[in-house]
Formats: structure tokens, C-alpha cells, sequence
């Protein structure tokens, strides 16, 4: 059935970017990959601050950029969650790169797990690429892969799209693979941390980190005058940190001192086709 769809494909027509960023490094890689397909209709669903049900439906005819981000070797939970709302119509082929962001340690088991991910929802993922983006933990005191992805990633994830659309267009679209990590995944340790990221002395309580918060952790509490962020709520991606316009949001771990020694020396992306 595979072979007989890729028959008639001679260009890219719909190209639908699926992505879950809240520090916006994943969704800049997917879209870079998507320009460089140079398909007719590029859509983008961010599905960052879409804490719905509802299914998002594809069709025959569209070809899919998936972009997650890494956590801990894994795609973030959250990322997984929304994703599951992609359901593939009947008989339906939905040609698919998934793309995985990290921030600079290692992607370890994560873009084989998105690959799965993908093949669970009915996709047909036939291209993959790690990619780096600035580690949500970066601070101008301890960067981590700061400032990235930058104009050298952008440019790699566009050759990767358009080697992505030549792979579409050829007789072997569609063959098994190599994409490096492990099945069964890593199991992912909690550390039973509780910390959350805190507004220092002097915020305005301008709201923007609740905009920003993907899963509703942060409010403001007018009464009392402070930012409150639910432990139980917050996945720690730290969208709220990058996007507080004073500055005045922090997130203090230790785990940022080790990324800031061990993890600096700059890591390119990896694809796989």
C-alpha cells in the first residue's frame, strides 16, 4: 500500500507542522525542516498551549512535521500526551520526519520513541532528526547551548527538509531505517524535586508567565500580591522563566552547574533517512 501511495506523489502539496514547544526551540526546528520541503501549504499546530481533546484529523494528502522536545532522554510526558490527539483518517498515508529538541546533553532513547509514537497514531514516519535548542535550565550565568537553535542549525534543518523531500520522492521512501536509541527506552528516574521556578522581589505581576505556562501551573494571586505555581502542574520546561520580560523569573537546580560544566562543547544535529 506504501509503495503504491508514494507512486503519485511528485510534490509536497499540504505539510502540516505538529508541534508541543514551550520554550519555542522545537517548533522553530520543525518549521525550518517544513521550509526546507518547500511544500505548497505549510500549516503549523502548536499544541503548547491547546490543553484540549479534540482530535486533530489528517488526511490523505498531507505530509506531517512531528517537533518534541527531550526531556531527560525521553520526549517530555506532556509532549506524548498532546500527540496522542493525532489520529490518522481511514486508509489514510500521512508521510512523517519526526523531529526531536534537546538541549545539548543527549537525546538518548527520545527519536526512537516519537518514531514509535508516530507509528502508534497511524503515521508514516520515513525520515528523523535530534536537533539542539538552547536547554530550558540556561541562564546567561550558566549557558547551556545558549542562543540556539542558531542561524548553522537552522540551515542544517532546511538541507535535512529538503533531503527529507527528495527521500518522499523516490522509489524506497518508505524502507525500514536506522535510527539510533534503544527499545525498551530508558526508564526515567524521578528525584521527587518539588522546586518550581519563583518570581523575585520586585515583579509586576504582568501575567506573562501564566500565558505562557503550558499547563496552567502559574497564577497570580492579587490578593496576596505573588506568582504561585503548582508543583503538581509544573513540568519544569521553564517557558515561564525565558518569557518574564524583567527577568525577575528563576528556576534554581543544581542540575544547571552540572549541564554548564559537562554539556557546553557545541553538539550537531544528528539525522537519519
Amino acid at each position: 500500500m506504501l509503495k503504491d501511495s508514494i507512486n503519485t506523489i511528485e510534490t509536497i502539496d499540504k505539510l502540516t507542522v505538529i508541534c508541543f514547544s514551550p520554550t519555542h526551540t522545537s517548533r522553530t526546528i520543525a518549521e525550518a525542516v517544513a521550509a526546507g520541503m518547500t511544500a505548497a501549504h505549510i500549516r503549523t499546530v502548536d499544541l503548547t498551549l491547546d490543553r484540549s481533546d479534540e482530535p486533530i484529523i489528517l488526511n490523505s494528502g498531507e505530509t506531517v512535521v512531528l517537533g518534541a522536545p527531550v526531556y531527560a532522554g525521553r520526549v517530555a510526558p506532556e509532549a506524548v500526551r498532546r500527540l496522542q490527539r493525532i489520529k490518522a483518517a481511514a486508509g489514510a498515508v500521512i508521510p512523517t520526519v519526526v523531529t526531536a529538541t534537546y538541549g545539548n546533553r543527549d537525546y538518548e532513547d527520545a527519536l526512537v520513541e516519537l518514531y514509535d509514537l508516530a507509528v502508534s497514531l497511524g503515521l508514516s514516519p520515513f525520515a528523523a532528526g535530534a536537533f539542539i535548542g538552547e536547554h530550558s535550565y540556561s541562564t546567561q550565568e550558566m549557558p547551556v547551548a545558549e542562543g540556539r537553535p542558531d542561524t548553522l542549525d537552522l540551515a542544517d534543518a532546511r538541507i535535512f527538509g529538503g533531503e527529507c523531500a527528495r527521500k518522499l520522492n523516490s522509489s524506497g521512501a518508505f524502507a525500514p531505517f536506522h535510527i539510533k536509541g534503544n527499545r525498551p527506552y530508558k526508564e526515567v528516574k524521578h528525584s521527587g524535586n518539588q522546586t518550581v521556578p519563583e518570581a523575585t522581589d520586585g515583579c509586576s505581576l504582568c501575567g506573562e508567565c501564566v500565558r505562557v505556562c503550558p499547563t496552567g501551573a502559574v497564577s497570580v494571586d492579587l490578593n496576596a500580591r505573588k506568582v504561585l505555581t503548582d508543583p503538581s502542574l509544573c513540568i519544569r520546561c521553564c517557558a515561564c522563566v525565558k518569557a518574564c520580560p524583567a527577568g525577575l523569573r528563576t528556576y534554581a537546580t543544581p542540575f544547571a552547574a552540572f549541564l554548564h560544566e559537562h554539556c557546553s562543547a557545541r553538539r550537531d544535529p544528528e539525522t537519519f533517512l
